[in-house]
């Protein structure tokens, strides 16, 4: 049986034979406004000389629901032509009065993958939606895709929703269902242009990409089987993201892409991204993603650009050593300043001879502090501190004995049969796929719910402070300040006191004062911070922690939890916080089918060990060849091209 593809030749072979048939009795083409791309395709319906459109230009910009792909732009031979570099001068970005750049420059080589980096709050969420929505002068040609929301939730099967994502493919699949309905002379010329314009799509081979785009990103088949409304907020960011990689476009700008990603998922994406010929631009805490991905990377600070070539780790070396190399010059200028104007001092009105020289070194003085470097330092790490608990009960302050649980009598076992006890100087990672349980986990930890078998054991005198980032969402009464939130909860506190617990976590001035919904997701996360202090907790359960905060601040909480005396256990996606903080790994193991319960198991070694393990099964699953196969597609099209 011949592929779709050689049977979609055929068909362009045969439409072409009929075309000609057709012109060789009519005298001539059909229409003279045929090129290549499908922006001037000519269709008509009536008799002869009745033309007209037909194909308005197909879908753009920004697309429903915060998605953007932009597919307009020259016609194919000329995109095919021109550069897809992007070089812009001369950057003024405001938000509202707030000025984020001022004159900067963005320099993208087309194919080369880029770390943009900053302080949370310097603009960069900021610049990557004003190049998404063209706020910038991006060249036309150049097809740009952005995620910025969720999809929305609706009766459309989850690789239904990807393959529809690419607007000009379902575009070009609806003319040729028309035009092969249409027996007018020109049907078969504009029938031409459209199965040319799908092969270079690679339009068949679309739903084996979508499914593995899919797959790698954590939706089995069955999962790209259903409705995506049956999706939660964080697995509809994954479709949206599965779009994006779907769509193949020339700039892929991806904003904190990671926080919803297990660390399977997270794994495949960092290998796929690698592969990918085409340029990316993306912003996100997690370091080890940085060190995986980016070749260079794009410091945004006091409003300019700075480019360090070399993925983060390499790009901090850089800095430091440019920072060490700037201070030691002008500590020699700063010398070498008071020498002048000491000497300027003492001889400025004396003996002539002695007044002339002074003159001269006054000129000298002149010329130097014209010279002077600015020393570009960084700005101040946040120091962050947990007060020692009040008591730390004797090991093990938490037992755990033949537990199983579910949500409701007749939903499926999350886990059954679980033994173990926790310590008060435990340091536990727990990690495993999104959906295994995790957070269900903690929450059975914390007492927040109760087992459906087995019992959980806690010290009487053990107090737990949890951290659960749909808590820092929503938080009550965003009007109030974080001083009366700590109020509300600590009625007998003064407002001195709660500013000063503010204080040590960076809140300090009018952020202590003003409507928390003014306040950073970053800020608002370290009023919790702020509040687990309060609470003197001899264990402190953390749920995706990193989501809203810089990797400084990252590193601040890291040190804060290896200094606090009491237990920590953490869920995070974040591996190099992981890394820093745990010494103990727990791995979160769904059941291979709804009538098989999970695992909560220790891991036998470190998270390296664990990585490996996870690229050895994405191997076996053949999503890692995929994904090279895919990057090695997208390569030869564009050499062909």
């Amino acid at each position: 049986m011949p592929s779709k593809n050689n049977s979609r030749k055929f068909r362009v072979k045969q439409a072409q034979k009929e075309q000609n048939q057709v012109n060789a009795v009519n005298g001539g083409p059909a229409s003279e406004h045929l090129v290549n791309g499908i922006n001037a395709l000519t269709v008509g319906t009536g008799p002869p000389g009745d033309r007209r459109s037909l194909l308005p230009p197909p879908p753009s910009e920004p697309g429903e629901d915060g998605y953007f792909v932009e597919r307009t732009g020259p016609d194919a031979a000329t995109r095919r032509s021109a550069s897809l570099d992007i070089s812009i001068e001369g950057i003024n970005l405001m938000v509202g009065r707030r000025e984020l750049l001022a004159s900067a420059t963005l320099k993208l080589t087309y194919g080369r993958k880029y770390g943009l980096v900053g302080r949370n709050g310097e603009g960069k969420t900021q610049l990557l939606c004003a190049l998404a929505h063209r706020r910038l002068p991006v060249p036309s040609h150049i097809r740009i895709a952005h995620v910025e929301q969720e999809v929305q939730g609706d009766d459309t099967k989850v690789l239904d929703a990807v393959l529809q994502s690419d607007r000009e493919r379902e575009y070009l699949l609806y003319w040729e269902k028309r035009l092969l309905q249409d027996q007018s002379d020109w049907a078969g010329e504009a029938l031409m242009e459209v199965y040319e314009r799908l092969d270079e799509l690679d339009s068949d081979a679309a739903e084996t990409r979508a499914s593995m785009i899919l797959r790698g990103l954590g939706f089995t088949a069955e999962a790209q089987q259903r409705p995506t409304r049956e999706f939660s907020g964080g697995w509809r960011m994954r479709i949206r993201l599965a779009m994006a990689l779907f769509q193949q476009p020339d700039l892929l700008l991806l904003d904190e892409a990671n926080n919803h990603l297990d660390s399977v998922s997270l794994l495949w994406l960092a290998y796929f991204l690698r592969a990918w010929p085409r340029t990316v631009l993306m912003v996100s805490h997690d370091r080890w993603l940085l060190n995986e991905v980016a070749q260079d990377t794009i410091l945004l600070h006091r409003k300019r650009l700075v480019y360090y070539g070399g993925n983060y780790d390499s790009y901090l070396k850089t800095r430091a050593e440019q920072q060490r190399h700037a201070l030691a010059v002008a500590s020699s200028q700063q010398r070498r300043a008071a020498e002048l104007k000491n000497f300027i001092a003492r001889f400025g009105h004396g003996h002539k001879k002695m007044a002339r020289q002074a003159q001269s070194r006054m000129k000298m003085l002149q010329r130097l502090e014209s010279e002077m470097i600015e020393v570009d330092e960084d700005d101040p790490s946040l120091r962050i501190e947990f007060p020692a608990a009040e008591y730390l009960p004797p090991p093990p302050c938490i037992s755990v004995n033949n537990v199983g649980f579910r949500y409701s009598p007749d939903g499926p076992m999350l886990y059954r049969d679980l033994n173990f006890g926790l310590d008060c100087d435990s340091r536990v990672a727990i990690i495993g796929p999104n959906g295994a349980g995790k957070s269900t986990f903690l929450k059975l930890l914390a007492g927040e719910i109760v087992p459906t078998e087995g019992w959980i054991s806690r010290h009487p005198k053990l107090r737990i402070a949890t951290f659960a980032q749909h808590h820092v969402d929503s938080m009550e009464d965003l009007e109030r300040s974080a001083v009366d939130h700590i109020r509300s909860l600590w009625p007998t506190l003064e407002v001195a006191e709660c500013r000063a617990l503010l204080g040590r976590f960076g809140l300090s001035g009018s952020l202590a004062t003003m409507p928390m919904k003014l306040l950073s997701g970053g800020q608002k996360s370290r009023v919790q911070f702020a509040v687990m202090a309060a609470m003197r907790p001899s264990l402190m359960l953390f749920d995706e922690v990193t989501n809203h905060l810089d990797m400084q601040t990252i590193d601040s909480l890291a040190i804060a939890l290896n200094a606090f005396p009491g237990g920590v256990v953490l869920v995070t996606h974040d591996t190099r916080f992981l890394s820093l903080v745990a010494n103990e790994i727990w791995v979160v193991r769904p059941g291979k089918s709804p009538q098989e319960s999970g695992t909560v198991e220790v891991w036998n070694g470190d998270y390296d060990d664990y990585k490996a393990a996870i690229e050895r099964e994405l191997e076996e699953a053949g999503l890692l060849a995929a994904a090279k196969q895919e990057a090695a597609a997208l390569a030869l099209q564009r050499l062909s091209s």
